[in-house]
């Protein structure tokens, strides 16, 4: 009986680990070079964190209907371990922010340790592409995001690495 059980609750986590890498694996991909002005110049809408990520991209339409979305993940304190939590709101180009509903959110992983996030590409202009802890005030996507996640009782989700669609190839220069 406990080794049936055991077994079974192995092939529930590895399901909801499958499944959550899955809709990243998706989402991520899609993401989209939507520009901005910071401190006077042009960057991209990405805020790569090693512990959180948000970027644009057009959610699934059972979480929500027509637009670009910006879509945050971020390790939340929960009861038992954290959450990576995704959550979402609609971007509004008229910029009428009385108008914009809050984010909804939503659970991905329970009982997480940890995330960490790293991005491949070149971050600065005439360097070479490498992994960084951190992407930010960029002029383009990262080429790759990988994403580790560790979970409380000791188990580590394998390594998911995305490649983004929208993103230059990490040897061509922006």
């Amino acid at each position: 009986m406990r080794a049936t059980e055991s077994g079974t609750a192995r092939l529930e986590w590895s399901a909801e680990v499958a499944a959550a890498s899955g809709f990243l694996r998706t989402e991520l991909a899609d993401a989209q070079p939507i520009e901005k002005i910071a401190g006077g110049r042009k960057t991209v809408a990405f805020d790569g964190g090693g512990d959180s990520l948000e970027f644009t991209a057009l959610p699934p339409a059972h979480l929500a209907a027509g637009g670009w979305h910006v879509l945050r993940l971020a390790l939340e304190p929960g009861r038992g371990g954290g959450r990576l939590m995704l959550s979402w709101r609609l971007v509004r180009s008229d910029r009428a922010g009385d108008a914009v509903p809050a984010p909804r959110s939503s659970v991905l992983l329970d009982h997480v340790e940890a995330v960490e996030f790293n991005y491949f590409g070149v971050l600065v202009e005439g360097e070479p592409p490498g992994w960084h802890g951190r992407w930010q005030g960029a002029a383009a996507l990262p080429a790759l995001v990988r994403l580790r996640v560790s979970f409380v009782d000791g188990r580590h989700a394998p390594d998911l690495i995305v490649a983004l669609r929208s993103a230059p190839p990490p040897w061509q220069p922006y």
